[in-house]
């Protein structure tokens, strides 16, 4: 049943072509109502999506096993072979596959049957076309970080040996008393900045003043942009002292692991990103974060993983391309819970640089951009600490941490992109929960 006042010859907003993050297949319409097959191929066609028609779930078999869809929208009450029969079905033969089903039933425990399903959303009917739409836009963009995900595991597992590899030299070279010789390299530090050694552009200042600075009788006058220039360079040291006082905080603070759901640390997610909502409108960036369904036990110290999510995220959208998607996703890899942030490299001369640069390395990445002022204010860390302290969180948690180059296969063109992981290992004594 539609409504009666819908026009289904709805105009056509974009063509698919104008969506790269969108996969190419058809949806498949799997349903037996002639005037509901008409509005829902008239909404697909209005977001820019190809669509293949079965009147019944036989024929939809049919149909799937010859050539692949982006998803399925099922309609449950069809003759011959209805549409949890087919989804049964299909998810035997498509494991990974996306439904979006419909219902004319409002009621909460068909609702909660549907879902139990595995289907990814439920239409109520009479369908709205703006609502439809709605759900259908994000579907497809679920299947699309599915996808994404899926490639991108691939492409770890063809790397995992060399990052082991890494992760085994850096555990070797690791002094007895790792805590003391990292506090000590960054109390070393502290000290010497505290001396003056670095602070060159200060001292560069302060030179100029002493040269021109007037005497006035009872004291010295001072030009007023020397003195703001000397007084914003103050306000940076501060921070960077700050900076180093919070990883020595960090350092000499006893961590302690608690059982966690996977959930409860995917939850800091979006107030850390709303935190940077200025930087993010200032770059026009997308932000997407993950879906994830299934839900573990973890061993952490949730403030410290804050942290660590903190610095991962600030890393990434400071140097993320203008006008690109910023991505956090969620897969589970041999035993591990991995967390991973991908964002597409700044084109300019420095990019240029970096294949060359990395040759030269024995770390699996780095980071050939130079500091990004406006980024200055957000950071926890300075002088390049942020990383360093992610890597030493994930340590104390007995996990892994990885920043590397890559290539994203999954937009319209072939983009150079970094990919930021976290490794942290699922305690399965305490079993796993499918939501």
């Amino acid at each position: 049943m539609v409504e009666s006042n819908l026009n289904p010859n709805i105009p056509t907003k974009a063509k698919a072509t104008e969506h790269p993050r969108r996969p190419k297949e058809p949806i498949l319409i799997i349903e037996d109502k002639k005037e509901n097959q008409v509005l829902l191929e008239a909404i697909c066609k209005r977001i820019g999506m190809e669509t293949e028609i079965a009147c019944d779930g036989k024929v939809a078999l049919e149909m799937a096993a010859k050539q692949p869809y982006s998803l399925y929208l099922v309609d449950l009450m069809m003759p011959v072979l209805d549409g949890r029969s087919f989804i049964q079905e299909q998810k035997k033969r498509e494991p990974n596959a996306v439904f979006v089903v419909q219902t004319a039933i409002d009621q909460t425990d068909e609702i909660i049957e549907v879902m139990k399903l595995g289907v990814y959303d439920y239409l109520l009917k009479p369908l709205h076309v703006e609502i439809v739409a709605d759900r259908l836009e994000k579907a497809l963009e679920y299947v699309y970080l599915k996808r994404m995900e899926s490639v991108l595991i691939d492409e770890e597992s063809k790397e995992l040996k060399s990052q082991l590899e890494w992760l085994n030299y850096k555990e070797s070279h690791r002094k007895t008393n790792e805590i003391n010789s990292e506090l000590h390299s960054i109390l070393n530090l502290k000290t010497t900045l505290m001396q003056g050694s670095g602070l060159g552009s200060m001292s560069t200042i302060i030179d100029s003043i002493q040269q021109m600075k007037v005497d006035s009788g009872n004291g010295y006058l001072v030009n007023k942009e020397f003195w703001d220039l000397l007084y914003e360079n103050h306000e940076h040291n501060i921070s960077m002292m700050k900076g180093l006082d919070h990883a020595v905080d960090v350092i000499q603070t006893d961590t302690i692991l608690k059982s966690t759901k996977s959930e409860n640390l995917l939850q800091i997610l979006p107030t850390i990103i709303d935190s940077f909502s200025k930087e993010i409108n200032e770059k026009e960036l997308k932000v997407n974060l993950p879906i994830v369904k299934q839900s573990v036990y973890l061993d952490l110290d949730i403030e410290s993983l804050k942290l660590a999510l903190y610095e991962i995220i600030t890393n990434g959208l400071k140097y993320s391309k203008r006008k690109s998607h910023f991505d956090i996703f969620v897969t589970f890899v041999d035993g591990y819970f991995c967390l991973s942030a991908k964002n597409n490299i700044i084109e300019d001369e420095y990019a240029k640089q970096l294949t060359q640069f990395e040759k030269k390395l024995v770390e699996p990445f780095y980071r050939i951009h130079p500091p990004v002022e406006s980024f200055h204010s957000k950071e926890k860390f300075s002088l390049g600490l942020g990383l360093t302290m992610v890597d030493f969180i994930l340590h104390r948690h007995n996990g892994m941490f990885f920043i590397r180059n890559a290539i994203d296969h999954t937009t319209e063109v072939k983009a150079d992109c970094i990919i930021a992981e976290i490794f942290l290992p699922i305690q399965n004594n305490k079993g796993t929960k499918h939501e």
